[in-house]
């Protein structure tokens, strides 16, 4: 008997380059595919970034449909459109084009491409009966990870609340990353979706479901993170270096947590997007340090590790458990450098939800990889320290 039996997935294929996007009708002849639909935002689209995908497709010799119509995190009704699109262009591929909730729409609209049903029946992990159709997913952002996952997020229209639906068929054909095409990202968002790299390595690393090769992957990006995050947040046209560091990171960073799992940081950052829109990497990169230090008495050791990966001197003589302090610190300093906001006081998100989102959160997915065991008065406690910016008191007995 074989015991401690663990699965990771990745993508079937990553190509990873500084204009790697010319190379998508290659693919798109390996996988016989004549009619692509793009899934992408009209943000996306009126900035230009499309443009050079939109290029390479035409170049190939075929024709193609767009669905623009992603929305930040996309709902119910919007995967439906997008699966809708899909079947009026009689397409044979999904190109998702974005940021995580172009991709995440690209792969929830697939489900539905070869799958009958609502989106939201699909909910859980395992549950699609059906292979999906082809898929290239080609980020925008370094943030999400989305093209490496097998994960993706949808919102009920009607509750919004943020469900889970996860399977391996979800997982790209081609995950495509071009750091060029993070390039012309605003400073807040290359900052939030940094943060958000930054969230799923420090997760995954301290996650109950670690192994060894997704803490290896978590813990460089989370150094890469510490050191180029700032450049690629004040790029002005020649830090490439910076731009593919985080672009490189990001994708590790989702391998990461698609073996290992996320923890209390997205279990409650999902419920602040689904109920005032906060931003995802934005609510990540307030509460990643206020949750850090609640974990602290459970995992004090990797925190040091995260620490010293940080580039904070660690003290090996002293314990461990008050050496790990400096790795929230750490965070909340990164997080000031790029000019995330202090608290969640600062955001759109309101006070008075926080026992309905603490109880919440303790049904999200993403909990069951937290190193320290929560309820609903934890999550609670968090959420009130990262409204006042009480990190000093967010941890257990120093």
């Amino acid at each position: 008997m074989i015991d401690d039996i663990q699965m990771w997935n990745v993508p079937n294929r990553i190509l990873f380059g500084w204009g790697a996007t010319a190379e998508i009708g290659t693919y798109l002849d390996e996988f016989d595919a004549e009619h692509p639909l793009i899934v992408t935002d009209e943000g996306v689209r009126a900035a230009g970034v499309l443009d050079p995908v939109l290029d390479t497709v035409t170049a190939s010799g075929r024709d193609y449909d767009v669905y623009d119509g992603v929305q930040p995190d996309p709902t119910d009704t919007v995967v439906h459109e997008a699966a809708a699109a899909y079947d009026a262009a009689d397409a044979d591929l999904m190109l998702g084009v974005g940021g995580g909730s172009s991709i995440d729409t690209a792969k929830a609209a697939s489900i539905l491409a070869t799958n009958d049903g609502h989106i939201l029946e699909f909910e859980g992990s395992g549950n699609v009966p059906n292979p999906t159709p082809p898929t290239v997913f080609v980020p925008t952002t370094a943030g999400t990870g989305s093209e490496v996952g097998h994960w993706t997020i949808v919102k009920d229209s009607e509750t919004s609340i943020k469900e889970e639906i996860g399977d391996v068929k979800l997982l790209a054909d081609l995950a495509l990353i071009d750091p060029e095409l993070t390039a012309s990202a605003p400073a807040p968002v290359k900052a939030a979706t940094g943060m958000d790299v930054l969230t799923h390595a420090i997760e995954a690393y301290v996650s109950i479901k670690a192994q060894s090769g997704t803490s290896a992957l978590a813990l460089d990006a989370v150094e890469t993170v510490g050191e180029h995050l700032p450049r690629a947040v004040e790029y002005r046209g020649g830090d490439r270096e910076a731009l593919s560091k985080m672009a490189r990171a990001s994708s590790q960073a989702g391998m990461a947590f698609n073996g290992a799992g996320l923890g209390a940081v997205h279990a409650l950052s999902h419920q602040i997007g689904g109920a005032f829109g906060v931003p995802h990497g934005l609510a990540n990169a307030i509460l990643l340090p206020y949750v850090m230090e609640y974990n602290r008495p459970q995992v004090p050791e990797k925190l040091v590790r995260v620490a010293s990966a940080l580039g904070e001197d660690v003290d090996p003589s002293k314990p461990a458990r008050t050496e790990a302090t400096k790795a929230g610190r750490a965070v909340r300093h990164l997080a000031a450098d790029v000019r995330i906001p202090e608290t969640l006081a600062e955001t759109a998100a309101e006070r008075e939800a926080i026992p309905r989102l603490a109880e919440q959160a303790t049904r999200d997915g993403s909990l069951t990889g937290n190193p320290r065991t929560t309820d609903a008065d934890d999550l609670a406690g968090i959420l009130e320290r990262a409204f006042d910016g009480a990190f000093e008191t967010a941890g257990g007995p120093t």
